[in-house]
């Protein structure tokens, strides 16, 4: 291994581097912290190594790798390495859940751990303790990189066979439990906002999500499926919400699931904490699209506390964001936004061709590129339209054009780098060339940070593995830079100890 990362360095050193115990009631999760207030951007003298009072207005150099990856240790430059190539691998990718258990029954859990944790685990996930956690937030936050956790628990259709109602309320702990932790984390780093994700497989069963799409696919004017009804259904007593065309089986889990999704907003709100619910598969979108508008109705009446994600990827995202838009006009909310290309091409393509419809995803990767820059032109028109804190954005993305073009019509716009209603967002684990140097420049930049423990965490680094492997076989400059930061390091191994 070592020959051959000296090898690999030498060939590349120039040109590149239980809520309860019940499941129908949920009251209150106990003492609730006060409400922080964000301090503004501060950069430690150890790490922050920018002045962006001498950076041009809006303009941004991604090809310093040694900008790119100042806080990151010279093991960690070599683990991103590895990890990121072997993620461009399709022996590895398609098979890496086998590969996992197989690892798993080989090594035993202790070790299998140890070499998760030192390989995809240590290069994705942020901890799974409040100190790891800890850790990982202060290092980003030197870098001027604020954090968006992430608890990895997802659903598909088919991987759950009953409603299990206690899964879902210990979901819901969990959740609350870690916003409270996290809360006061990223209050000590001074957040530009405090950001958290969210996913409602965590909340509700993946299958009623498609039936209530189905539904609404059907009847796209149902007054049951309305965004005001859905709202009444959020609230501590919902007994007598009910849908004519839902089983009372159904029913009666469509009720848990707006009580799950009320006391996870209400803790957000004491906390003040922003959650941004993910988009899911296309099966269920109908469906999130119109709960998460329903909850923007509920909560966002002064400020966008929820916010939707917009996949690009999707031939219908600009009229889905249009509409939106429109809908949160006419019914007084706030409206909250993340933007990104889609992670889940592949299998949106499978589903098509094996239930026979039209594909859902443009044909070609330049068409997923001009709806997002469509659909971001769109949404920075309406933050400059609009008054106060009416839409929150975050452009989330690893393409470096992209963020050109966002920063280019904030300019035209005349939206400045520092307006809170706007930033910027990549993964924890990639695309740090991106983030470093958005941050260096003075724009918001948010890592989406997944934590939780080993076991919870599989499933969502199987998709970054899959998710990865589409993006690094497009876009190399991550790789480039990686190399060149590792061939600047073996020239200079002095360095090493400061690293």
């Amino acid at each position: 291994m070592a020959a051959w990362l000296g090898r690999r360095v030498c060939t590349f050193g120039v040109v590149g581097r239980a809520v309860r115990g019940q499941s129908t009631r949920i009251q209150t999760f106990g003492h609730r912290p006060a409400i922080l207030t964000a301090q503004g951007r501060q950069f430690s003298a150890k790490s922050a190594r920018y002045d962006n009072q001498h950076e041009p207005s809006h303009a941004v150099d991604f090809g310093d790798s040694t900008k790119a990856f100042v806080t990151k240790t010279t093991w960690e430059i070599t683990r991103a390495v590895l990890v990121l190539q072997m993620c461009t691998s399709d022996m590895v990718v398609d098979n890496s859940l086998k590969l996992m258990e197989v690892g798993r029954r080989i090594l035993g859990q202790t070790l299998f751990g140890y070499l998760m944790r030192a390989t995809f685990y240590g290069q994705f996930v942020g901890g799974d303790t409040p100190d790891k956690m800890a850790a990982t937030f202060s290092r980003l936050r030197d870098a001027g990189i604020h954090s968006m956790p992430l608890l990895t628990i997802e659903e598909n259709v088919g991987d759950r066979a009953q409603i299990e109602e206690r899964f879902y309320d210990n979901n819901t702990q969990y959740y609350v439990d870690t916003i409270r932790s996290t809360t006061d984390i990223l209050a000590q780093h001074g957040a530009h906002a405090r950001l958290f994700q969210m996913r409602l497989t965590s909340f509700m069963h993946a299958q009623l999500l498609v039936t209530l799409s189905q539904h609404l696919i059907e009847h796209p004017s149902s007054t049951e499926l309305s965004v005001e009804h859905l709202s009444t259904g959020l609230c501590n007593d919902n007994k007598t919400f009910h849908l004519s065309f839902l089983s009372n089986e159904d029913n009666e889990h469509l009720r848990n699931a707006l009580l799950r999704l009320h006391a996870v907003c209400q803790q957000a709100e004491a906390c003040n904490v922003r959650m941004l619910v993910d988009a899911e598969y296309t099966s269920m979108r109908p469906a999130i699209t119109r709960l998460v508008l329903a909850m923007m109705y509920k909560c966002n009446r002064t400020r966008p506390l929820v916010w939707n994600t917009y996949q690009c990827y999707l031939k219908s995202a600009y009229n889905s964001v249009v509409e939106d838009m429109k809908l949160a006009r006419q019914l007084g909310f706030c409206f909250g936004i993340k933007i990104v290309r889609g992670a889940y091409m592949e299998h949106e393509r499978a589903v098509a061709r094996q239930q026979g419809y039209e594909d859902p995803i443009h044909c070609t990767y330049d068409d997923t590129g001009s709806m997002y820059h469509r659909v971001l032109d769109e949404t920075l028109q309406f933050v400059k339209d609009s008054q106060g804190e009416q839409v929150d954005v975050i452009v989330a993305t690893h393409n470096e054009d992209t963020i050109k073009h966002a920063i280019r019509r904030m300019q035209e716009l005349g939206l400045q780098k520092n307006d809170r209603r706007i930033c910027f967002g990549q993964q924890y684990g990639m695309a740090d060339q991106i983030s470093y140097h958005l941050a260096g420049a003075g724009y918001a930049v948010y890592k989406s940070v997944p934590v939780g423990p080993l076991h919870t965490t599989i499933a969502y680094l199987n998709r970054r593995a899959q998710e990865n492997r589409t993006a690094l076989r497009g876009f190399r400059q991550e790789n480039r830079l990686l190399w060149a930061e590792m061939g600047r390091r073996a020239r200079h191994p002095l360095s090493w100890w400061k690293h």
